[in-house]
């Protein structure tokens, strides 16, 4: 079980890496800092409690 597990994580991060420099490459011309940090914020605001949430769902029940 925990080598699946394992393999997950693996996919998850390198489809992440593959997302992140898609991303990258596009260039914005309306870039705002304030406007990026907003975002972000919301991603790890909103993000990372559904993550723990996840994580302990998973831990309880497997």
């Amino acid at each position: 079980m925990m080598n699946i597990l394992i393999i997950v994580v693996i996919v998850v991060c390198i489809l992440a890496l593959i997302g992140t420099l898609l991303i990258t490459r596009m260039l914005d011309d309306n870039y705002e800092r304030k406007k990026s940090f907003s975002s972000l914020s919301y991603i790890y605001f909103l993000g990372l409690p559904a993550i723990i949430l996840a994580s302990v769902l998973i831990w309880v029940f497997i």
